[in-house]
């Protein structure tokens, strides 16, 4: 983790919702992420580098995670 990322505030299991900024959703165009709907709500099966959140669901798309500021607490 390099110093400008901060470390996930959300846990395994947490119910989040989906609200990409314009980077991220661009990021995910052509990928299995394409999937993900903007403002829906997804629980995550895990937590990777303490940053990337893998929503259920998701756990074998490629790619299968992203920066957890894509994301917001319900």
């Amino acid at each position: 983790m390099t110093t400008n990322e901060e470390e996930c505030p959300f846990k395994v299991g947490d119910v989040v919702v989906y609200r990409p900024s314009d980077k991220g959703r661009g990021s995910i165009i052509m990928t299995d992420l394409s999937a993900l709907k903007p403002g829906n709500k997804y629980k995550i099966a895990r937590i990777e580098e303490d940053i990337y959140i893998v929503p259920e669901g998701f756990e074998n798309a490629i790619p299968c995670s992203l920066y957890w500021t894509e994301f917001s607490a319900v």
